[in-house]
């Protein structure tokens, strides 16, 4: 799990690839492409286990650290 961060915050990683994988990414880790919209905008911030779940389906692109604002 990316850790660190080298990884991509949620809204890097939608300027990345899109709202169409960032919505593929968020239904792989059990959550929906509102809630992560919510996140990429900085309104909500995950748990630590969706966020844990979020790298695990983005392939280690999203940074666990940048998912938790820290």
């Amino acid at each position: 799990m990316n850790t660190d961060h080298k990884g991509m915050s949620a809204a890097e990683y939608v300027e990345a690839y899109g709202w169409k994988k960032a919505a593929e990414v968020a239904e792989r880790a059990g959550t929906n492409r509102a809630y992560f919209y919510q996140i990429a905008k900085g309104i909500r911030r995950p748990s630590v286990e969706l966020a844990k779940r979020l790298v695990e389906a983005s392939d280690n692109e999203l940074s666990f650290l940048k998912l938790m604002g820290v």
